[in-house]
């Protein structure tokens, strides 16, 4: 028999979860799911249990009772911390083949705690390597695990700290994932949920880092009143809390919503708080990604500053390449170097390096969407104005299918202009009422 009850529960969960079972898969015959959810809470099983249990689960009866040996522990936590490291250096491959030997070990799920770790950090690692799918699957199901997404859950901040960090840690990077591959309305509604259950009990690091990613969502959709609402929030939470990770996430995006309402100054002081704010925290991927952030903002918001941000994107990318940065991050980075080169007239060069960047990454729709569009700009510079119109279109398609009303019914006006100046006032005419459709049902 369990020697343990409360703890042959956790192992039984731990394995079942490990595995991706719900308690109807694991029950049969001899098993109901209500006698299920009575050993997992802690009720005694029957030996004939076990051994029935042990052959779905295909792992050793022992393993059942008494879980990992504690030399396995020992060991798995060593391996976890070699794959951390690895990633943490850049090393996206190699983590992510440590992660994945160690979430296929059968017994793993028999520590809960260390299972969580390895799946989290083999979701982040497909992240880096721009599998966001796989990274999105796991990311969902662990934080189902922790906190299922379709069930009414009351404020869970004040149960445990660690846990929570972990669950707005898992839900900070599928907000992320799922903004890239263009889900938008999911971004925002893990994003959504996650602060009405995890915050509660008041800000944190990690809380506002979450609604930097909530924030970065809302921008894609083009909601200003929402990012300037929710921007001014993170600010003033930051500069509570005064540590660095704080207020370099709040200013970070905070940036960019001001240079959105085309407030450059308040853009460029807010740059500088976010710089200063990281010149405190070792950590190179972040210094990349806010260093090509702010030039992307001077090549949106005050283009004819595109050499200065073309050195700042030159310095980024060595950050990024150097660090564990994601493949995903890179490439934003180098979609910019493509804008700062249309910005300096190479107009084809612009044009090849958006393309290609689009190809190489098709699963993260958002960059996609964006490649297109300087797709566009480029061969609208190169005179070829029709085949830049069905290029815009294109990607107004693809954001209103992401849910982004806002640049879907920019794109389309844009691409309508561009063909009424080519004589063709029956497209620029349905290419304008789609502008108006698009705004109209997001209520603009």
């Amino acid at each position: 028999m369990l020697t343990n009850m409360q703890h042959g529960g956790v192992i039984l969960r731990g394995l079942r979860h490990q595995r991706r079972l719900t308690l109807e898969q694991l029950s049969g015959p001899q098993l109901s799911i209500r006698r299920l959810i009575l050993i997992e809470d802690g009720v005694d099983a029957t030996p004939g249990e076990l051994r029935e249990l042990a052959v779905k689960l295909q792992c050793p009866p022992l393993v059942l009772r008494h879980g990992l040996a504690a030399d396995r522990g020992a060991e798995i936590k060593q391996e976890l911390a070699g794959a951390d490291e690895a990633l943490a250096q850049g090393m996206s491959a190699k983590a992510r083949a440590q992660y994945a030997a160690l979430v296929t070990d059968p017994e793993l799920g028999s520590r809960p705690d260390l299972w969580r770790q390895a799946e989290l950090g083999l979701a982040l690692a497909a992240e880096a390597d721009g599998d966001l799918p796989d990274a999105i699957e796991r990311l969902t199901h662990l934080l189902n695990v922790l906190a299922p997404l379709a069930e009414q859950l009351p404020p869970m901040a004040y149960e445990d700290p660690e846990e929570t960090e972990q669950r707005i840690a898992i839900a900070l990077a599928l907000c992320r994932c799922l903004r890239e591959v263009g889900d938008l309305t999911a971004s925002v509604r893990i994003g959504d949920l996650t602060f009405s259950r995890e915050l509660p009990g008041g800000w944190t690091d990690r809380g506002i880092e979450l609604g930097a990613t909530l924030l970065a969502a809302y921008i894609e959709r083009g909601e200003q009143t929402t990012c300037r609402a929710l921007a001014a929030q993170l600010l003033e939470a930051a500069e509570q809390l005064g540590t660095p990770r704080a207020l370099r996430a709040a200013c970070w995006n905070g940036a960019t919503v001001a240079a959105m309402d085309g407030d450059a100054q308040r853009a460029a002081e807010l740059g500088d708080r976010a710089l200063a704010a990281h010149a405190q925290l070792t950590d190179p991927r972040s210094t990349g990604r806010l260093r090509a952030r702010l030039a992307e903002n001077l090549l949106t918001y005050c283009p004819a500053e595109h050499d200065r941000a073309r050195r700042m994107l030159l310095e980024a990318e060595g950050e990024l390449a150097g660090s564990a940065a994601s493949a995903i991050d890179l490439a934003y980075c180098q979609l910019s170097l493509a804008r700062a080169d249309l910005l300096a007239g190479d107009a084809t060069a612009a044009a090849s390096q958006a393309g290609e960047l689009a190809t190489r990454h098709p699963a993260a729709l958002n960059l996609v969407a964006d490649a297109h569009l300087l797709v566009a700009d480029a061969l609208r510079a190169l005179k070829r104005t029709h085949a830049a119109a069905e290029v815009r279109a294109g990607a107004g398609e693809q954001l209103e299918q992401m849910n982004a009303p806002g640049r879907a019914s920019k794109a389309f006006a844009e691409s309508a202009a561009e063909l009424e100046q080519l004589g063709d006032l029956e497209g620029s005419t349905r290419a304008y009422q789609r502008a108006l459709s698009v705004g109209d049902l997001a209520g603009y």
